[in-house]
């Protein structure tokens, strides 16, 4: 599959995130480029402390969560002015948590978690009940696609 040239800007906040650099790049790469997104992302991998900060500060919800996206300029962390796609912030403390609960590993949790922030960042939402049930049928089309990519 071609993918187009999008910049996709990783920053590890933590220092020793397991999933390799290359496969979050490569999970990115392949949903934005399903789904036609032209732009920069920074992908911000951090810990539960972090992610607890900016879920209060843009949130106001005193508590980590998985993932947040923002369009830019919301975000804080933006390396480039040139055109902005968005900022998507991840815990690796929560990803793990929520690949134990739902039984699947890290690099799908990762994949579920990428294609979550980058419907929002297209628009999605998931307040009301038919944004939900459109949210959540794209994202196990993507999904499976993904999954597909990967054989």
């Amino acid at each position: 599959m071609h993918m187009k040239s999008e910049k996709i800007n990783v920053i590890n906040s933590t220092g020793n995130w397991p999933l390799p650099e290359r496969k979050i790049i490569d999970i990115m790469m392949f949903v934005v480029g399903i789904l036609g997104i032209e732009g920069e992302t920074d992908l911000l991998l951090t810990d539960d402390k972090l992610m607890r900060k900016y879920n209060k500060k843009y949130r106001s919800i005193d508590s980590s969560t998985d993932v947040l996206s923002f369009s830019a300029p919301e975000g804080e962390f933006v390396l480039s002015e040139e055109k902005i796609f968005g900022n998507i912030v991840i815990s690796w403390e929560q990803l793990t948590n929520d690949a134990e609960e739902i039984g699947v590993d890290v690099d799908e949790m990762m994949a579920r978690l990428i294609i979550h922030a980058v419907l929002h960042l297209s628009g999605y939402d998931h307040l009301e009940v038919h944004e939900k049930m459109l949210m959540q049928k794209e994202e196990a089309r993507l999904l499976s696609l993904y999954k597909l990519h990967q054989l």
